[in-house]
């Protein structure tokens, strides 16, 4: 890859050159139908059940000073390794997010993995699937306007209306959904960027409802040529949570994962297995819904092939990934749950120094 390029990265583990870790400037969440339904999973966890009744959460401030000190020393270990930081526009206010059929407050700018993809020297946007980040996307205007000036392209994929019928509720409602259902479904396309891990020319896309499916074909036919998306189910949405590849030939996978589940390709990796961590990785909620699960220590960010960035607390994962050959470079994360993802979710790779390969 040429280095001069504003954008470009292929995989999850080649040397981190720039990134864009996110900023919560609010942590308020408006619990409508599309909240519901994409945190269906953990809104069901019974750590949730005070909050799940709620139709608002809006935390006091000392989550959110908590916050932007993890992060302050999460920079700190990027900028220790060269790695050049960018953010996103910070507001300090909530605006109100409107369309012809429904009003949200807009979502905080804090996970960047979850609504953009980079493959190659193209930055894409994925049509959300919460109602409250339909504009969040504009916070990172500038940043995206910048490297498409400099070179990057820029695509977004078509974004739903996000009405009530254009939800596929099958997932919810094998797991329990008993909610109202429209008679006059049409999905249309729904996918977090989050939903895929990137191994050089095959994308892994995970899939658990049409929405998702759709997404799939739109990417694969909007790279065709030069990838291959390979569709999965393991989870109900984000991949990361899941798996992550850290290197060619290693996994960090969750022990829960049934590995023929996987693209061929991939059983034949070696895997690290995340087992669930025996004491809670988040005590106090604040009032507030745990929105990501007790498995969240999985989501840590490769600097490079060797070095890992891991949530502090993880102490038997630290041990695993030693014993694997990796350097793990622990950090403080302390409301990773109630944030909604880990040092994966909080970054967007902006340049890997890699090249386009195939690894199965």
């Amino acid at each position: 890859m040429n280095t001069a390029q504003p954008v470009g990265s292929h995989d999850e583990w080649s040397q981190l050159e720039e990134v864009i870790v996110g900023a919560p400037y609010h942590l308020d969440y408006h619990t409508d139908t599309s909240f519901r339904l994409f945190f269906y999973d953990n809104l069901g966890d019974p750590a949730n059940r005070e909050v799940f009744h709620r139709p608002n959460f809006k935390p006091n401030n000392r989550l959110k000073e908590e916050c932007l000190e993890d992060i302050a020393s999460f920079i700190d270990i990027l900028d220790q390794a060269d790695v050049t930081v960018r953010r996103p526009e910070m507001l300090n206010h909530v605006p109100e997010t409107k369309t012809p059929a429904w009003t949200a407050p807009m979502g905080h700018a804090m996970m960047p993995r979850d609504l953009f993809l980079v493959v190659g020297d193209e930055i894409i946007e994925t049509p959300p699937m919460v109602r409250s980040r339909y504009f969040e996307s504009d916070l990172y205007r500038e940043l995206f306007t910048e490297y498409f000036n400099a070179g990057a392209k820029w695509t977004a994929v078509p974004k739903s209306r996000l009405l009530d019928r254009n939800f596929d509720y099958s997932y919810v409602a094998r797991s329990g959904y008993d909610g109202d259902v429209p008679v006059d479904l049409f999905p249309e396309i729904m996918f977090d960027a989050a939903q895929i891990a990137r191994l050089g020319r095959d994308l892994v896309f995970n899939v658990s409802t049409e929405n998702h499916r759709m997404g799939a074909r739109w990417l694969s036919r909007h790279l065709a040529g030069s990838h291959k998306v390979h569709v999965v189910e393991i989870t109900d949405n984000h991949i990361d949570g899941k798996l992550l590849p850290l290197r060619p030939g290693v996994l960090l996978i969750r022990d829960d994962v049934n590995v023929d589940a996987l693209p061929e390709g991939l059983r034949s990796w070696d895997f690290i297995r995340y087992a669930e961590f025996e004491e809670p990785v988040e005590l106090e909620q604040d009032g507030v819904p745990f929105l990501a699960s007790q498995s969240i220590g999985i989501n840590v960010l490769s600097l490079d092939q060797d070095h890992v960035i891991v949530q502090d607390i993880q102490q038997p994962l630290i041990r695993d990934l030693e014993k694997a050959g990796f350097t793990p470079i622990p950090c403080r994360w302390r409301h990773g749950r109630s944030l909604g993802g880990g040092f994966h979710c909080v970054t967007l790779d902006v340049r890997r120094r890699g090249e386009l390969v195939s690894y199965f």
